[in-house]
């Protein structure tokens, strides 16, 4: 399951760093200029490398609010000593994804990736984060009822739920947490046939949504965020310091935030890795 456009390029955690791509987490600012390279990479353990990308910087002043993506750098990552190429992904312009093999992505791995472009070398570091632990849901199944209402206006059909899932884990040291909620029943419907709700509803877009980070040890999925019957996929990760220090200093005070902060060497930018749980739940409809 693809991340970058989510979780990886339509999803609410991935993209909190839009037009501030350049906001990263050591204790050295960086001032972006016109020829500065943005990375924004990201390791998922267990999952392909689809989700590194690279785009120029605007100046400070700007008032642009897009960056142009970078689509002939050479893009490498190093794991124990050995180089792996990265290729442009001819669909996403300014991505770039590992298609050969003997690469994985496992808990402890060390990588460090670099990015040659315009006489410039990018580099950055991240170690892959342990996957959650203890993870457990209250329930394994969320009812909704279906009922036909007489008004002056004609019948009305609702739906509704008393129902929630609250899905724990262990988290003794306060890391911090997000989780995707995804449809993935080939049977599902639809059970509002007027709604967008947070699915976004209808055929063709996303059936998913992201929570907001969280360094707490448990998140309540509430009935009013479910659109589709069927199984949903709940994926929790733990999400790594580089992208933790992110998030709290987009928490921050903005006039506290004098210049960007960046993980990337000779660069701007994150480079972070992620590990994950899967759990599942359905979704019944009674009419």
């Amino acid at each position: 399951m693809m991340k970058g456009p989510y979780v990886v390029a339509a999803c609410l955690f991935l993209a909190l760093i839009v037009g501030h791509l350049w906001i990263g987490c050591t204790s050295n600012p960086a001032t972006p200029d016109e020829t500065d390279v943005v990375l924004r990479g990201y390791l998922y353990a267990n999952e392909p490398v689809t989700d590194i990308q690279l785009t120029v910087s605007n100046p400070i002043g700007s008032n642009d609010s897009t960056y142009r993506p970078i689509t002939s750098a050479s893009v490498a990552l190093l794991k124990d000593g050995i180089r792996y190429g990265l290729v442009a992904d001819a669909s996403r312009p300014g991505y770039y994804i590992f298609s050969g093999s003997g690469l994985s992505v496992s808990t402890g791995d060390i990588f460090r990736i670099e990015a040659s472009y315009d006489g410039k070398l990018v580099t950055a570091q991240t170690v892959v984060p342990p996957k959650p632990e203890g993870v457990s849901m209250s329930a394994s199944t969320m009812h909704f009822t279906k009922d036909t209402i007489q008004t002056p206006m004609g019948d009305l059909t609702m739906v509704t739920s008393s129902d929630s899932v609250q899905v724990t884990w262990s988290n003794a040291s306060q890391d911090y947490y997000y989780l995707v909620v995804e449809s993935v029943d080939s049977a599902r419907t639809l059970m509002r046939e007027d709604s967008v709700g947070q699915f976004g509803g209808g055929q063709g877009l996303e059936l998913r949504f992201i929570s907001q980070p969280t360094n707490q040890s448990s998140y309540t999925i509430v009935s009013n965020s479910i659109e589709y019957t069927g199984k949903h996929l709940v994926k929790l990760y733990r999400i790594n310091k580089e992208y933790a220090d992110l998030y709290r200093s987009r928490m921050q005070d903005s006039r506290a935030l004098n210049e960007p902060l960046t993980n990337v060497s000779n660069g701007l930018g994150v480079f972070s890795a992620f590990a994950s749980v899967n759990v599942e739940f359905m979704v019944t409809l009674d009419q």
